[in-house]
């Protein structure tokens, strides 16, 4: 078992948990601002309703141009790499993102990402150590920004639970582990490896609504925290169909 499920179930599940209206309101946001796009991802099992609903749901709200096409989140973690400069307060790593991108014989991040939300399931080649290393940083990115308004509700957690169910016991904890742990930047900054602050900037963004000073102000550290000067930080915020926070 591998975390790459775990992301891609707490992913979906937190789409869900923050509520469906949300994730369409910036997918009309993110077209308006690249043009349209398709959804990723063909149908999806485990309860996920009729269509794939939220597999087209965070497709569209990641459409836009990228390397892998148009609406694929592992094509926008891609993408992300030219975000990623590895320079950071305490980080002296200059790691090109790129190295965790390419493709070994266990296939790009990307790739295995995409599969893994499409079929809700494992990859289908196991990840490399360092692609292991950098789902659960994303995962971590995830969960946090989830709790950056101050808290994940009975009704939110209920529903992430639900689809956790299938998880790995190990991959289970860790989630859990997560979950119970207070909000801390500096925390999560210190395990994100040099060249994927692009990356872990992207799903904080995902998983937060941001219609709240808390989200707004926890969004602003990261990105200092991340070394990601003002205008990175609003050109993911573009990508993503959300508002600047930037000026």
């Amino acid at each position: 078992m591998s975390l790459m499920k775990g992301l891609a179930k707490v992913a979906i599940g937190l789409a869900l948990a923050k509520g469906a209206s949300s994730v369409m309101n910036r997918s009309r946001r993110g077209q308006a601002q690249a043009g349209g796009g398709t959804s990723f991802g063909g149908s999806m099992s485990q309860g996920m309703g009729a269509g794939g609903g939220i597999t087209d749901m965070l497709g569209k709200m990641l459409s836009g141009d990228g390397p892998r096409g148009r609406g694929s989140m592992g094509g926008a973690l891609e993408e992300m790499g030219r975000f990623s400069t590895g320079r950071r307060p305490g980080n002296g790593g200059t790691q090109a993102s790129s190295q965790r991108f390419d493709k070994p014989a266990t296939g790009s991040f990307g790739d295995m990402l995409d599969h893994s939300l499409d079929s809700y399931g494992e990859p289908p080649v196991a990840p490399s150590a360092a692609q292991e290393e950098l789902a659960g940083v994303l995962l971590r990115a995830l969960i946090q920004a989830a709790k950056a308004d101050g808290y994940i509700d009975a009704g939110e957690k209920a529903v992430l639970n639900e689809h956790l169910g299938d998880l790995d016991e190990s991959d289970l904890e860790f989630v859990k582990a997560e979950l119970a742990k207070p909000v801390d930047v500096d925390d999560l900054v210190r395990s994100v490896p040099a060249g994927a602050e692009g990356q872990v900037y992207m799903m904080s963004v995902m998983a937060i609504e941001l219609d709240t000073q808390e989200e707004a102000q926890y969004l602003q550290q990261l990105a200092q925290a991340l070394g990601l000067d003002p205008e990175t930080a609003n050109q993911i915020h573009d990508r993503m169909g959300e508002p600047r926070i930037f000026s």
